[in-house]
Order: C-alpha cells, then sequence, then structure tokens
C-alpha cells in the first residue's frame, strides 16, 4: 500500500469499525478511527440482512472519518466474516502406471479433484435451497498425501501405483459479496479488497514467522466465533462456530430480564467492575457481585467453549494445537479461557487473549482501538497493505464470465473451478489397466496414457498454474482417456511361448506348455479380459512331457486292491514303462529335468491278470522235482482269484477298483502235476501205447504225493 490513504471497514453483527490508514515509517499508521453501534439487530451471525440499516451506519461512519482526514474517501477494503465461511473435506484417488514420476503439475492437478470433491460434499452442509453453485472457491489447504497407502510429506517426485490426497477447502457464499456490495453501493463506496475476517486477524495476530507452529486462532465477535488454523508456515483451515458474545449477553439477559442493549453493557462491564448496577425490564433497579454475574454466564460460556474446541479439533486431525489465541470482543468473556483450555486439552497458560498490544508495527488510535476486538479491524488494513486479500478478477472459461475471489495470484486452475470444468477430464487419465492372475500370481497391464487438456489463455498455450488477469479469456479442450491394457497369454507369462522338441519312441515331436484360461485349454496368442485366471504348466520334468502327450503322469502306476485270507493288500502296476535318454525306468523317472534334444520311451503295459496275481500270491520256494533229468519247480499251494464275485481264469485283466478276493490253500503236488512238465498234454489213440510213470525208481500213480528232491519219470512205450 502507498502513503494514499486506504479506508477499511470491519461490518460486525454487533458494530461497524471504519479505519483510515497510510503507510508511516514504522509501519502502518492509522489517521482515524470511528466505532458505531446497530441501532437494532441488523444481522445475524456476520450476516447482513437489512442493507439499508447496514448502508445507514456505514454511511454515518465514513462521514465521520472522512471529516476527520478532510478527505473524500472512495475506495474501501472490507472482510467477510460469520456465517459466510465453509469449510469441507475432499478426497481425490488417482491410478497410475508406476512407470513415470508425478510431475508437480499432476499432484496440482490431484489436489483440484480433491477440491471439485470436497464442492460436490458441499451441498451437504448447505441449508435447504442453497447450491454449491452459490460459494466461490477461495481457498485450499493439503491434510494428507498417501502413495500406495503410505503417507509422504510430498508426492512430486515419486513413483507409485495409487496416489491419494485430502484436502480442506474453504467456500465464501456469493450472497455475503452481493450483500457487501450492495452497502457499500448505498453509500458511494467502491470495493477494492476483500478478505477473510480469519485472514485479517491471522495478519496482525499470527505473523508469518510464527505460522510454523500449530495454532489456532479464535475471533469471537458477537454473532460468530471465527477459527483459523496453522501449521507449516501455512493456513491448514477455517470454520466458524454461529455461538459467540451475543449468547453470552442473552444468558445475563434471561437470568435477570434485561433489555438486550443493557445487557450487553452490563456484560462489558463485569470485567473491570467488583459490582454493576442495572435496571431490569419490570423497572427494578439492582445490583449485582461480578461473581454472581459471572456465575449466571458460565452455562453459555461453557456451551461456546465446548462448541469452539469441538471445531478445532475436527479441523486438526482429533489433535489439541500448540496453542490457542482470542481475538474479538468476546474473548473478554470471564474464565472464558480456562474453560476452553479445559475443552481442548490443552494446559491453561497454553490459551491467552491477543490485544492492541500484541500487535508490532501500527500505530495510532490507540484510545479507541486498544482491546482484542481492535485485531480484525486493523487487521483489514494490514491485509490490504500486503495484499493478502480476496482479489476481484473477472475472466472468461470457453466463452463463459466468472469472477474468481482468491487472496493471492489468480491462476488457471481457479478459474475452471468456478466454472465447474471437471480437473479430472483435463488431464487425460491413463487408460483402465488389465489384471490377471497368472499360476496364482496377480499381473498388471497398465493401459496407455491419455492426451492432455489443451488450455490456451488468450490464445497462448497455458497450464493450471499458469496466472490469469481481469478480463483473460481462457479456452480449454478436454483431454481424452488413454486405451485400456491390452495382452496375450504368452505377453504375461512369457513361458507359454517356450517350445521344446524331443524325440518320443523314435519319432521328433515339438512339444508346448499346457495352457489353460479360466479353465479352458488355450493357444499362447490369446487375447487376455480383465480378471481372467491363466494356468501354464511348462515342460521342466518328464512328467510335464508325458502331460503334453496325453499321458497323466499320475496314472503311470495303477493301485490294485484285493482281500487275502480276509486281509487288505494292494499291488502297484505300472500302465506304462517310461524310460528318459536310455536311462533304465524306475519311479523317480518322472520328476528328472526336460532339456531340448532328449529322448523318450513310452511303452504301455498290459494289464494285471488273475494269474499273475496268483502266482506273485502264492510265492514260496515250492517242490523242486526233476522229471526225466530236467529239475521243476511246482506250487506247493493252491490260489484262487475271484473278481467281482466271480471266479476269474488266469488271463482274466485286473483293474483299480475291482472287487479282487484271493483265496490260498497249502496244498502238495501230486504226480499229476508233472504231466505237462513231462511234455504230455493229450494221450494217443487207445491200446497202441503205455504211460510209464516212476518216482525214484519205483512204479507212481496219479495222485502220488511229491517231495522236494524227488527224480520222475514219464514216457510213453
Amino acid at each position: 500500500m502507498s502513503a494514499h490513504p486506504l479506508l477499511t471497514f470491519d461490518i460486525g453483527t454487533r458494530k461497524v469499525a471504519g479505519l483510515v490508514t497510510t503507510q508511516g515509517p514504522k509501519g502502518l499508521k492509522i489517521l482515524a478511527a470511528e466505532v458505531m453501534e446497530h441501532a437494532e439487530r441488523t444481522m445475524l451471525d456476520g450476516q447482513i440482512h437489512d442493507v439499508v440499516a447496514v448502508a445507514e451506519v456505514v454511511a454515518r461512519v465514513k462521514a465521520r472519518l472522512e471529516k476527520r482526514v478532510r478527505l473524500s474517501l472512495r475506495e474501501v477494503a472490507v472482510a467477510a466474516a460469520g456465517r459466510a465461511l465453509r469449510t469441507v473435506r475432499g478426497h481425490a484417488v488417482r491410478q497410475l502406471s508406476g512407470l513415470t514420476e508425478l510431475t508437480a503439475e499432476e499432484v496440482f492437478s490431484l489436489e483440484l479433484e480433491a477440491v471439485q470433491a470436497a464442492q460436490t460434499g458441499l451441498s451437504e452442509v448447505l441449508r435447504e435451497g442453497e447450491s454449491p453453485q452459490d460459494y466461490h472457491y477461495v481457498g485450499h489447504s493439503v491434510t494428507r498425501c498417501l502413495l500406495d497407502g503410505f503417507p509422504l510429506v510430498s508426492l512430486v517426485g515419486q513413483r507409485g501405483t495409487v496416489a491419494e490426497v485430502d484436502v480442506i477447502a474453504t467456500f465464501l457464499p456469493r450472497g455475503v459479496v452481493d450483500s457487501l456490495l450492495a452497502v457499500l453501493d448505498q453509500c458511494d463506496l467502491e470495493m477494492t479488497a476483500l478478505t477473510l475476517e480469519p485472514i485479517a486477524a491471522l495478519a496482525v495476530a499470527v505473523p508469518p514467522s510464527m505460522r510454523h507452529l500449530n495454532l489456532a486462532l479464535v475471533d469471537i465477535g458477537a454473532g460468530t466465533s471465527d477459527i483459523a488454523l496453522t501449521a507449516k508456515g501455512a493456513v491448514l483451515a477455517y470454520d466458524m462456530v454461529p455461538i459467540a458474545g451475543d449468547e453470552i449477553t442473552e444468558a445475563l439477559s434471561e437470568a435477570y430480564l434485561l433489555d438486550f442493549k443493557v445487557g450487553e453493557r452490563v456484560k462489558r462491564q463485569i470485567s473491570t467492575a467488583d459490582s454493576v448496577e442495572f435496571t431490569d425490564i419490570l423497572g427494578h433497579t439492582r445490583r449485582e457481585s461480578r461473581d454472581a454475574l459471572i456465575a449466571a454466564l458460565q452455562p453459555a460460556a461453557h456451551r461456546l467453549a465446548a462448541e469452539v474446541s469441538r471445531r478445532i479439533l475436527a479441523l486438526n486431525g482429533g489433535r489439541p494445537p500448540q496453542a490457542v489465541l482470542l481475538v474479538g470482543g468476546g474473548s473478554m468473556t470471564p474464565g472464558l479461557a480456562e474453560l476452553l483450555a479445559a475443552e481442548v486439552g490443552l494446559p491453561a497458560e497454553r490459551v491467552a487473549v491477543r490485544g492492541r498490544d500484541a500487535i508490532q508495527g501500527v500505530e495510532g488510535a490507540r484510545s479507541l482501538l486498544k482491546g482484542p476486538d481492535a485485531i480484525t479491524p486493523i487487521g483489514i488494513a494490514v491485509a490490504a497493505r500486503d495484499h493478502s486479500t480476496l482479489g476481484f478478477t473477472y475472466v472468461y472459461v470457453n466463452g463463459r464470465g466468472v469472477r474468481l475471489f482468491r487472496p493471492t495470484r489468480r491462476t488457471v486452475a481457479d478459474a475452471l473451478l468456478a466454472a465447474g470444468v471437471s480437473i479430472r477430464d483435463l488431464q487425460g487419465a491413463i487408460g483402465k489397466g488389465l489384471t490377471v492372475k497368472v499360476n496364482g500370481e496377480l499381473r498388471m497391464v497398465p493401459g496407455t496414457f491419455g492426451r492432455p487438456a489443451r488450455i490456451r489463455v488468450n490464445g497462448e498455450a497455458a497450464g493450471l498454474d499458469t496466472p490469469v488477469q481481469h478480463q483473460d479469456r481462457i479456452e480449454v479442450e478436454p483431454g481424452t482417456p488413454g486405451q485400456p491394457g491390452r495382452a496375450t497369454v504368452a505377453e504375461v507369462a512369457p513361458e507359454a511361448g517356450c517350445r521344446m522338441e524331443l524325440t518320443v519312441n523314435g519319432e521328433l515331436v515339438t512339444l508346448a506348455p499346457l495352457i489353460t484360461v479360466n479353465g479352458q485349454p488355450t493357444e499362447p496368442d490369446r487375447e487376455l479380459r480383465d480378471n481372467d485366471v491363466v494356468q501354464v504348466q511348462p515342460l521342466r520334468t518328464v512328467a510335464d512331457a508325458l502331460a503334453r502327450l496325453g499321458v497323466d503322469a499320475a496314472s503311470t502306476r495303477e493301485t490294485i486292491s484285493y482281500t487275502l485270507n480276509g486281509k487288505r493288500c494292494a499291488i502297484e502296476w505300472p500302465r506304462y514303462v517310461v524310460a528318459h535318454n536310455g536311462h533304465a525306468p524306475g519311479p523317480s523317472v518322472l520328476e528328472e529335468p526336460l532339456a531340448p534334444g532328449d529322448r523318450l520311451t513310452v511303452q504301455e503295459r498290459p494289464p494285471l491278470t488273475a494269474g499273475e496275481l496268483a502266482g506273485r500270491v502264492a510265492g514260496g520256494d515250492g517242490v523242486r522235482v526233476r522229471v526225466n533229468g530236467r529239475e521243476h519247480n511246482l506250487p506247493a499251494r493252491s490260489v484262487t482269484v475271484r473278481c467281482n464275485g466271480r471266479v476269474a481264469a488266469p488271463g482274466d485283466p485286473l483293474r483299480a477298483g475291482d472287487e479282487v478276493t484271493v483265496t490260498v490253500v497249502d496244498e502238495p503236488p501230486i504226480f499229476a502235476n508233472l504231466l505237462v512238465a513231462a511234455g504230455i498234454t493229450s494221450a494217443p489213440e487207445p491200446g497202441t501205447h503205455q504211460l510209464i510213470m516212476r518216482l525214484n525208481g519205483r512204479d507212481a500213480e496219479f495222485i502220488t504225493p511229491l517231495a522236494d528232491g524227488d527224480e520222475a519219470e514219464i514216457r510213453w512205450i
């Protein structure tokens, strides 16, 4: 601000404070100050309800100031207060490719998406009949950044697959601005700067050097209590509570039957007098002690402290700030600071009232502006001097005019938010990724990058952070999304395309891995869809090769169960004989590793027969007998095999699952058992030959029993 005098107004619920300031050698110099109360309750909760009545007070204050400084004042700086402010939390999430680092532009865009989410959520806290379009966006603060679920200080330069941002966005009703403009227009004043009362209070009560601390500033006026939080050098959030000094006054008025103005006077005297005299609405004059009056206002003070602390904790993530600073006339309520400290969870010394004495670099009007109620009026002037006000900028977005209110530089992003342009549509989002499961493992194929929006300001290429000026024309061509992720089986599972040449039973064959998608056999070049389940059985072992040849490795041997004399038994019978590279077949051959050029022999073996099973069961050494000079071994047992309830012939096959019963009876062999061994299978014509049967040199009969080591002679003569 130059040395040219500036007029500022703090139009509050109870009174209007006007200042004329200039830049002095030691800082801001107050040339003149006037404070005037409203004749009636023409404002509620900081909102102008009677434009004409408020304008009359403003005009009178203006006239007095002009008379004192002997100047005609036209330009004015004001502040929006009370219920004007709305703060809403917003959340945005974006899928990333994981391949490139996040740029500052992309992170800023994500923040703006969260702001737009807050704009959508604004409708949930509005009164009936109000719309988010009735509010100006004035700023936001980032409260949390996440990358793949992990909190980070900043997302810029990071890589990941999912980025998230939480913000607190602040909005100002258009009606508040319109009512202020209406009042000033009736007073022949032009609004050149608009700030928010919390910003104004912060400008003098919490200088930038203190804002690295987590502080809460509470401006307790007549109609509202405005809250601002600072942390890490910036303003974290704003909010308001529709409970303030008027509730304290009303508590006294109700307790002692006082007119509101009388109640207000009594409230102001409590802090300085041991007792206060007053007349109630019935005409009775009485005097009450300071302690009695404080006791009467305590319930209202406790409600105010409880509500303010609740909002502070909500804005600060459930944690108490490091300190709370109180300003505004309502902050002088006896015991309020102590009550607030207890409610917010701080020691009493961490909650303090800030008055004029805390302001540095401001001179003049100390007799009129000396208490905590001086903070906001002076702060409006300081904010205007430092240009920390809501600027008025009218721009065009795709031909539509929009008005911007921002405390600092106005950007393309501000204009797009005001115009309701979807920030998400600007980025040209990455195409939807393809997610499949390969052998139980999730794999993702990212989509292609989209084309970002084309933004021009007055015909020149621009970005979201490009500054804009009054009457600038912004043209926006939305971005186009990328293509969804695409892939074949071989692209997500390279092993699916690996073929191998082998020699099988002397023939050269080429085998490929066994591939299924969602349980159905397929080929490596099949294109996948989202959520497909891929199974690839590569060629690593002999068992894998057998599977591709149509031989189930699990079925190369089968187990045949049988009952032997009441006892359950089993026999393993190979269905296939498999040899690898000429090695002898064995049970471990299936697990041998496979390499290109390997040789396999795969031969199917006949099934187990009843005769073979009987021979294995009979076992034992038997009876050794020499027949015609050649030794023979005869079984000493009789074996009967039944399959599925009937007697099985020696050549009958047995299969897994058959009900097999084997009966064994010990039965020494007889001479008749030697006929086959001697080659006598048929008899000559009757009367032509005589059968000679001798055992150990003696004549024998068919039923003569045999013993181990016997010598037998059998021939025809």
